[in-house]
């Protein structure tokens, strides 16, 4: 079972325009704060958030208890002008979690609803093993020194086809900056993953390697799939490479 947070930003498209519409850098550094804040006290605990929407973010968080959530959050929202809720659930697959979280925090209010803010939901705290890929482009560097947007663009191409086949086996895309993709993939097989890029590349024509990571933790996990991929890059001939820690 994989446990995962959604922290949303409360009430925060309506915050953006009133009085009056606020100045898009202005909005940028709040989210950049907010963001940097959360990654800062959940690494601390050897979680990982991903950004998503930035006003919507999602941290793979085993282990870490509700209290412990309610000091981050407190310690957050002492500090931004708007307020940010939480909603920890537990899955079979991180897919299956983000659904449950999404539920019972709208149950509280959605995301515009003028009265929630700082709400914390749980529906339960896991301790069990985390699974993470880590997917890496090849050869990326050789299209950016050609033409940077056109280089971006591909990431993000690419970053939609792995979606697509990803998600309906329970997981969870993210773009890490560069060339770096990181999945939250319990229930995932080796095997599994590795037909998933090789049909990518079959559509796009773009190779991808990947480590596969097993862990206590998402620092632990994608740690060990960093090795694996390290591996791939140093001359192992796969395409994926798992490292079990459990």
């Amino acid at each position: 079972m994989i446990q995962l947070t959604l922290i949303q930003i409360d009430n925060y498209g309506p915050w953006t325009t009133n009085p009056a519409p606020k100045k898009e850098a202005s909005l940028q550094l709040l989210q950049s704060k907010i963001y940097s804040q959360l990654q800062k006290k959940f690494s601390a605990k050897k979680a990982l958030l991903f950004p998503m929407r930035y006003d919507n973010l999602i941290a793979i968080t085993n282990g870490i208890s509700e209290q412990q959530h309610r000091k981050i959050m407190d310690a957050v929202n002492k500090k931004i002008p708007v307020s940010i809720s939480m909603s920890i659930a537990v899955g079979e697959t991180p897919y299956e979690a983000q659904a449950l979280a999404t539920k019972q925090l709208s149950v509280e209010g959605g995301a515009r609803h003028a009265s929630r803010k700082a709400v914390l939901k749980s529906s339960g705290i896991s301790r069990d093993a985390i699974q993470i890929a880590h997917i890496d482009i090849n050869g990326i560097t050789e299209h950016t020194d050609l033409n940077v947007y056109d280089s971006y663009s591909r990431v993000v191409e690419l970053e939609k086809d792995l979606i697509k086949h990803l998600t309906p086996k329970g997981t969870l895309v993210f773009y890490m900056g560069g060339d770096n993709f990181i999945a939250p993939c319990n229930g995932l097989s080796e095997g599994e993953l590795q037909n998933v890029l090789e049909k990518v590349e079959k559509e796009t024509g773009i190779r991808l390697k990947a480590g596969l990571g097993v862990g206590m933790n998402a620092e632990e996990a994608v740690h060990l799939a960093s090795l694996g991929l390290k591996e791939i890059r140093a001359g192992v001939q796969k395409r994926v490479v798992m490292k079990n820690d459990v």
